[in-house]
């Protein structure tokens, strides 16, 4: 086994262990098709749609409801992010093109906008928001 294996081994038996301190795991993880990831955020999701779409975002391009993409002040332009509803299970994969959500909806509590699509995938529109945990798939 190679370093980087046993590293991997490691990690996953540390995360399926769920060393607790206080009631709270040490880590949590999203298990994915390629692996597992570790969870950098957690927080509240919401989704924008129609209302912006083809409105320029914070890169530059317009925005698209129907793509898999994402506003989030953590993560570099370009980041592919795998998101999981805590509320239903399900994941996602969405890449940062834009800022947000506003400040003071950060402040309490708001992490990641996904694009109506993206919502979609992890929970019901009608949800309007929904728990998330964010891992990184790969840098921006």
């Amino acid at each position: 086994m190679t370093n980087k294996k046993i590293a991997r081994f490691i990690l996953t038996a540390l995360i399926i262990a769920g060393l607790a301190a206080a009631d709270r795991p040490l880590a949590t993880a999203i298990v994915s098709h390629d692996g597992v990831r570790l969870v950098t955020k957690e927080g509240v999701a919401s989704y924008y749609a129609y209302e912006c779409a083809d409105l320029p975002m914070a890169n530059g391009k317009p925005f698209d409801p129907e793509k898999r993409t994402c506003a989030s002040w953590f993560y570099k332009f370009g980041t592919v992010l795998i998101v999981r509803s805590l509320d239903t299970g399900r994941v996602t994969e969405v890449v940062v093109t834009d800022r947000g959500p506003n400040k003071r909806l950060v402040k309490e509590g708001r992490i990641i906008d996904l694009s109506k699509r993206a919502f979609q995938d992890i929970c019901d529109l009608k949800q309007g928001l929904t728990r998330v945990a964010i891992a990184v798939k790969s840098r921006g």
